[in-house]
């Protein structure tokens, strides 16, 4: 695989190992000499100091993570490929999260360096191995992780979505370690934005087309100016299905800031919208890191899990749902426990769980701009994402709503954006299209080229194929990694969603619409090969790329492009068109269903 070693990013400053752990440190006062470990330029756009906000440190709680190296990473990521990769002997043959421990455990000497190095901090006491034994958590103080880390948190402000957390823009760690541990959160990480869905518009109140203006449509369903399950489900070919009460499986569908769905307005829009016979099914809620379910709602924050579980309980027949509603967001300020970074948290709670509680697909729509995202957390991240493929998890994220970036500028130089988890090689991402006859790219919709991640062997044809024959880029080559992982991988509709907000019908636009629209398709193929005594999909892309896209299982989008840029004058409407096959504008496409059905099934 060309770049599958590149998928491991280790911040390490020094690559000393001993070959056994030394019995002491030494005393307190003599600590072993320390370097600057992670460091960044400055907080993400958007976040500022807040200097007149005083930190209570000695009363203020964080949960740290101590990520340690794993080994044989680069062996791991080439089974999980195989894995995922039809034709091979092990596709299909999904492991258990014993057997990938086992395969990528840390070294038990990094185990003992670290309890070693809090030890002689005085913290042992505080500090517990992970389940999975990949982590060591700190729970303590923010004082203590202060001299610990020899760093200093400050409080920090976003004006746009009024977050406040404490975060530090560097950390040291002794020497010894560096070959030890890779990441270290919360520190330098500021969460995914908001920690931010992928809503672009919401419009309240908006008038419901008619029965017969619908029916009338060029797609039956799709007034032209709203998307409803129906519009969907003849829009991509899973009108017809042949199976209408898929019951196996498990789809998932990722919650986070507090945000949840309204059971009422689940109800609601099942009554009217329901393309299956099916408008009685409800969803369930797992809570993690204290994560609530409420069953009814005032506020305002229901937007996105009201839209993702109303398409993917509408869609996914009648497979169980489940939210996933993971408390917390970045270290908030002030006194008490600390609910911290609800990112790990969350795919850690996954992991954990037996292989037959694991939904066989999972819906993201949060993401941020991966610039902003520490090396050494996307890394271990993104791994995560790696193991729940190989585990047999589908997981589709957010391709993001501006285009190919909004400032354009990394590092003070004019650079299209990229967004991670969408960037992650192990992530399935979606755009965005709009209209439907035909479809064309969304403007809004995110692609691009990762700047931390290689291009992965899957997708090395096709895209090599458009770098070398396509003509409307070229004036643009010099803001792009021409070698990093594409994406988006796959698109649907991203605008004018009719969703239910607290008793009426809003139309919501973003690719947090065409995610769990696609999320909830490959959910319907998955039920249909389990169905029939087979594995679920697992990790897609390898499948999408390969069988899926020669069997001319997508609907190839050709019209629109997307754009961005609009504070960066330089190269302000920059971006990239749809073209025919595979585009970073939509992708491989939108998917047909039927067609992808036979594919799988022959799969």
């Amino acid at each position: 695989m060309v770049s599958l070693k590149s998928f491991v990013v280790i911040l390490g400053l020094s690559t000393s190992v001993f070959a056994k752990p030394p019995a002491r440190w030494g005393s307190r006062d003599a600590a072993p000499k320390s370097t600057v470990y992670e460091k960044v330029a400055a907080p993400p756009v958007g976040w500022t100091q807040d200097k007149d906000q005083k930190l209570d440190k000695d009363a203020t709680t964080i949960k740290l993570r101590i990520h340690l190296i794993q080994q044989d990473m680069d062996k791991f990521h080439e089974m999980a490929l195989n894995i995922a990769t039809p034709g091979h002997k092990l596709y299909g043959n999904h492991l258990s999260q014993h057997v990938i421990d086992a395969m990528i455990s840390p070294k038990q000497e990094s185990k003992e360096l670290v309890m070693q190095w809090l030890e002689n901090a005085g913290l042992k006491e505080y500090a517990s191995l992970s389940p999975r034994a990949d982590s060591v958590i700190v729970e303590t103080t923010l004082a203590k992780v202060e001299k610990l880390l020899k760093t200093e948190y400050s409080a920090f402000f976003n004006a746009k979505t009024g977050e406040k957390v404490a975060r530090t823009l560097e950390y040291s760690l002794p020497s010894i370690l560096t070959s030890h541990v890779d990441s270290i959160q919360p520190t330098t990480f500021f969460g995914l934005r908001n920690m931010g869905s992928m809503i672009k518009d919401f419009r309240p109140n908006i008038a419901v087309p008619s029965a017969n203006v619908l029916d009338t449509a060029a797609v039956k369903g799709c007034s032209g100016s709203s998307i409803t399950p129906t519009c969907l489900a003849n829009l991509y070919n899973f009108a017809n299905s042949t199976s209408t009460s898929l019951t196996a499986g498990r789809m998932g569908i990722a919650g986070f800031l507090e945000q949840h769905p309204v059971m009422t307005d689940l109800t609601s829009f099942m009554s009217k919208y329901a393309y299956y016979a099916n408008k009685n099914e409800k969803y369930t809620c797992e809570l993690i890191n204290k994560g609530t379910c409420p069953t009814t709602d005032t506020q305002s924050n229901i937007i996105e899990a009201n839209l993702d579980v109303q398409y993917a309980r509408a869609i996914t027949q009648n497979i169980p749902n489940v939210y996933y509603s993971t408390a917390g967001s970045p270290p908030w300020l002030g006194s008490g426990t600390n609910t911290n970074e609800p990112y790990l948290e969350f795919l850690n709670y996954l992991l954990a769980l037996p292989d037959a509680q694991l939904p066989n697909t999972l819906s993201i729509s949060y993401g941020d701009d991966e610039s902003t995202v520490p090396l050494s957390y996307a890394t271990s991240t993104c791994n995560l994402f790696a193991q729940l493929g190989a585990r047999g998890v589908s997981v589709l994220a957010a391709s993001g709503d501006d285009g190919v970036g909004s400032t354009c500028q990394v590092a003070g130089k004019s650079q299209f954006t990229t967004l991670y988890p969408a960037a992650c090689p192990w992530v399935t991402a979606v755009g965005g299209t709009t209209g439907t006859s035909p479809e064309g790219a969304w403007s809004y919709g995110g692609g691009g080229f990762s700047e931390v991640f290689g291009r992965p062997s899957y997708q090395n044809a096709t895209v090599n194929t458009w770098l070398s024959t396509d003509k409307t880029h070229t004036s643009y080559s010099s803001y792009f990694n021409a070698s990093g992982r594409a994406y988006p991988d796959i698109s649907a509709q991203s605008t004018n969603y009719l969703v239910y907000i607290l008793g009426s019908a809003g139309g919501v636009s973003g690719t947090s619409a065409s995610t769990p629209t696609v999320a909830s398709v490959m959910q319907l193929l998955s039920s249909e090969r389990i169905a029939a005594g087979k594995k679920g999909l697992g990790f897609l892309n390898p499948w999408l790329y390969g069988a899926a896209a020669s069997g001319n299982g997508f609907n190839d989008v050709t019209t629109g492009k997307i754009v961005g840029c609009s504070n960066s004058p330089a190269i302000s409407g920059a971006g990239f068109s749809a073209v025919a096959g595979w585009d970073p504008a939509t992708g491989l496409g939108t998917p047909n269903y039927g067609t992808l059905l036979g594919i799988s099934n022959a799969t």
